[in-house]
């Protein structure tokens, strides 16, 4: 047998042999040496506490949208946690291990989908283009991967039920099962699931009416319409399924959960977008258009990727997924959206069969790639090195200036402020209790070994009504005895790791202020572990003792109409009571147009004048179209931590200068923000809270 004959099996499956490198490349040193430690060289409480506590709770059989919610669902939990409830958990396991399956998984869903799209190309083409994605613009993110192998799988398959390959009953179910496992992902991707589902089909049926007519035999209304009855059927029947499984057969919790957590995302988390952001979400939407536009007025059409309808349905549905970018337009998560472009653009590029234009597809992705790739991506060539080095000369011993801790290497000062939380949760409470924590430094669980109880995952994450009444029906069920307090500092450069900062320039206090002020009506200072963590002992009797005294401000309630994107309303001198107040407490309702739920709100903010002469803008958060509560502590937050003293006469500090003025702005954060029509300003309170 001569040599090319024997190499041609293993050239046909060029591209399961980079998936495998791909695989192998991101196998993590401590999972082979348990002994071996992680080194954290910089904690971010903020995002590294979900990850450690999700993992926690599923060791202790506590489960996303099941007892909790989050973002993510409980098949995202299982994947996530699997490795390291595998070794056994412990801080450095997750570290190590949390995003190792999602990872695999993101690999394999490029690879089925360049398989689906591209079968008529060799293996080398589809391996190359697998490189080029996941090394220079993948965001390792299964939920986008994800809704990609859906959108193409649902493509594929309404074509094959046109053409009486496939039969409609069986589409219709896959079609209901997939969807069902991206709710049980996240929440977003179950959304975009459920919009691969319905644009493929448009897709389907801009072929059927725009082609030639021997495209069109075969093709029958009855097994379209009978393939989305059966898709509402099978879906309607896994959703009491997993409503069986979550809390009853007919109590949607998991679902309402999901979306109102899905809809808030737009008015909760918006973030500006950078200048260098938007040259590049524009540079890349132009680039994928005028990839598009050329495929489509090419030759050949016979392909997958190259009919009219994927080029219509593929094209709008990278449009949907560039939604979450425009709301949170920080790198990461412009990469994020802008995935699907990028992925389908790569596939028209290696769809030609003529070696002149095939070369120059490829010549121009893999330049494109290089060129254009940004700092976002995660798989970096580095990275590699480093977790083969591991494996060779694994790390048992902690780094100078660093001390170890539950299988992991923590900054000494970081360590040593985890060991006196740990210490004391454990000394004053038991194995099975829980523990509550404020705003969002959930990694003091897994610290101490107690769950972190709560309703909602992290509770900054608790705004709106809904969200904060879930919060704290959480913590009643519970009634943890202990809690930890970490009230917000300014962000400086030399702020302690564990002071909690304000998210996108919004006060943990003000983003979930029922929560807070359950919290300091159940519960009194304890003992400070740190200059930045405050424990607090549960005390239910302090409810009964607390009174609230609310005055309204005098002029303060108008409807203002907004005439320009930028605008500053005078809502004059409000007559700060003599004997002063605790909070200020604005009752509002923000009107938009409905273009908001495509774009995102603009960023309120409240300016406080002060009798010392100093001024400041508090930003705040408002639902869209909601009348709705907003509470600002109107002097440094480091202040409320005194309330859960004792001792009223130590809750306000002397230095508490009168608030003299008040001005609302209104501005936009990017050119994605939505002016509104109008603010109604119902009313303006000052509150101040007495122990009696």
């Amino acid at each position: 047998m001569s040599a090319p004959s024997r190499l041609s099996p293993i050239l046909q499956r060029w591209d399961w042999l980079v998936f495998l490198f791909l695989v192998l490349t991101t196998l993590p040193g401590n999972l082979l040496f348990r002994r071996a430690l992680f080194v954290v060289q910089a904690p971010n409480p903020l995002d590294d506490s979900w990850v450690l506590d999700s993992t926690f709770k599923a060791s202790r059989g506590i489960w996303l949208g099941k007892d909790v919610a989050f973002t993510y669902g409980p098949l995202f939990q299982w994947l996530s946690s699997l490795p390291a409830r595998w070794m056994g958990v412990s801080m450095g396991s997750i570290y190590t291990t949390w995003n190792l399956l999602p990872m695999w998984c993101t690999f394999l869903a490029a690879f089925l989908t360049l398989r689906l799209l591209l079968p008529e190309q060799p293996a080398w083409k589809r391996s190359l283009l697998l490189i080029l994605l996941v090394v220079f613009w993948s965001p390792a993110d299964l939920r986008i991967s994800f809704a990609i192998l859906c959108f193409s799988l649902f493509f594929r398959g309404w074509g094959a039920v046109r053409d009486g390959r496939l039969h409609f009953r069986l589409f219709g179910t896959g079609a209901a099962v997939l969807c069902t496992v991206g709710f049980l992902y996240s929440a977003d991707t179950g959304v975009y699931a459920v919009a691969a589902f319905a644009i493929s089909l448009l897709g389907m049926a801009w072929d059927i009416r725009k082609n030639a007519p021997e495209s069109r035999k075969g093709a029958s209304p009855g097994s379209l319409a009978g393939t989305l009855a059966v898709f509402a059927a099978a879906s309607l029947v896994l959703t009491i399924a997993i409503n069986t499984l979550m809390a009853g057969a007919f109590d949607f919790r998991f679902w309402k959960n999901s979306l109102v957590i899905v809809s808030a995302y737009r008015w909760m988390e918006p973030e500006m977008m950078t200048k260098a952001s938007k040259v590049r979400l524009f540079l890349i939407l132009g680039t994928g258009s005028l990839l598009f536009l050329l495929r489509a007025l090419s030759g050949r059409k016979l392909s997958t990727v190259a009919s009219s309808g994927f080029l219509f349905s593929a094209f709008l549905f990278a449009l949907v997924t560039l939604q979450s970018g425009l709301v949170r337009s920080d790198e990461g998560h412009i990469a994020l959206a802008a995935f699907a472009l990028i992925f389908f653009s790569g596939t028209l590029l290696f769809s030609f069969d003529s070696r002149a234009a095939s070369a120059l597809g490829v010549a121009l992705a893999v330049v494109c790639s290089v060129a254009l790739a940004g700092p976002a991506m995660a798989f970096r060539p580095s990275a590699t090195f480093h977790r083969y080095g591991e494996i060779l000369h694994p790390s048992t011993e902690c780094p100078a200036n660093f001390r170890p801790f539950d299988g992991a290497c923590w900054p000494s000062d970081f360590a040593s402020t985890l060991e006196a939380a740990s210490r004391h949760i454990r000394q004053n409470s038991s194995a099975g209790d829980s523990i509550f924590v404020f705003p969002y430094q959930n990694l003091f669980g897994i610290a101490s070994q107690r769950n972190v109880a709560g309703g909602v995952l992290q509770s900054f994450l608790a705004s709106g009504t809904y969200l904060s009444q879930l919060d704290l029906q959480g913590l009643r069920g519970v009634s943890p005895p202990l809690g930890l307090y970490m009230p917000d500092e300014r962000p400086q450069f030399d702020a302690s790791w564990f002071a909690s900062l304000p998210i996108d320039g919004v006060s943990n206090f003000t983003r979930s202020p029922e929560v807070w002020l359950w919290t300091f009506q159940h519960y009194v200072a304890d003992a400070g572990i740190s200059p930045d963590v405050l424990a607090l002992r549960k005390d239910d009797s302090r409810a009964a003792s607390i009174s609230v005294e609310a005055q309204p401000l005098r002029g303060a309630a108008r409807s203002l109409t907004v005439h320009k994107r930028s605008t500053t309303f005078d809502l004059g001198e409000p007559g700060w009571p003599d004997d002063g107040a605790d909070f200020l407490r604005l009752r509002m309702t923000v009107h938009y147009s409905w273009w908001w739920r495509l774009r995102k709100p603009e960023r309120l903010q409240l300016e406080l004048a002060r009798s010392d002469g100093s001024r400041e803008l508090r930003s705040f958060l408002l639902p869209p179209n909601v009348e709705s509560e907003v509470w600002i502590y109107p002097w440094p937050e480091s202040g409320l931590a005194n309330f859960f003293g004792q001792d009223e006469k130590r809750w306000r500090p002397e230095a508490r200068p009168a608030i003299t003025h008040l001005r609302l702005w209104a501005t936009p954060l990017d050119w994605v923000s939505v002016r509104p029509d109008a603010i109604e300003v119902h009313a303006v309170e000052t509150v101040r809270v007495h122990l009696r």
